[in-house]
């Protein structure tokens, strides 16, 4: 009979193959992978050098003439092109005529009216006759029209509109709002025009 102990060796000798057997085979199918990606490297390096060479020979400036020749007919600068004044530079043409605006007057109205008829404020609130308050208000102007473009039209005033005075009293004045930092120049336009 086979003793144990041989038995034990055995066994461990034989699992000692096996495992042997896998990681070689383990190791050469690496060995094969790494093989396939070295050739594709080198086909790839193949490939990059061949593209670099094409655009060497396609960016030579002879091809470049001819190119240019065969597709585009592209010249040299003549001097007729070329201006010699500022006279010799075309103006921008006229703008169009600026919409019509509106004058709108806005002015407080009183709540309550003391006993000798005149409008009173709440106690505390220094009383003083108010005067009117012109706003311009365009009409609606087309989205492509600028800030800029809305200048001269905001900056005019109608001398004709009617405009609505009433006495009322001035409560107490409130601190202006900081105004928020522009992001654009039309921003920055309307934030002036919006303070005048």
């Amino acid at each position: 009979m086979i003793r144990v102990g041989t038995l034990f060796w055995l066994v461990l000798v034989s699992a000692t193959a096996f495992a042997m057997f896998g990681v070689k085979y383990q190791v050469q199918a690496l060995d094969d992978e790494l093989a396939r990606t070295k050739r594709v490297t080198a086909a790839e390096e193949h490939e990059t050098r061949v593209l670099d060479a094409e655009w060497a020979y396609l960016t030579r400036p002879e091809m470049l003439e001819t190119m240019n020749h065969q597709f585009l007919s592209l010249a040299p600068i003549s001097t007729k092109q070329l201006r010699t004044t500022v006279a010799d530079i075309p103006m921008r043409p006229a703008l169009p005529p600026p919409p019509p605006t509106e004058n709108i007057t806005v002015v407080a109205a009183a709540d309550s009216t003391s006993p000798t008829g005149t409008p009173s404020a709440p106690e505390g609130v220094p009383t003083t006759m108010a005067t009117p308050i012109p706003i311009t208000t365009p009409t609606e102007l087309p989205p492509t029209q600028s800030a800029l473009r809305a200048m001269p039209a905001l900056l005019e005033k109608s001398a004709a509109a009617p405009q609505v005075v009433k006495a009322v009293p001035v409560k107490a004045v409130a601190k202006p709002a900081t105004p928020r930092r522009a992001k654009s120049l039309d921003d920055l336009i309307s934030q002036i025009m919006a303070s005048r």
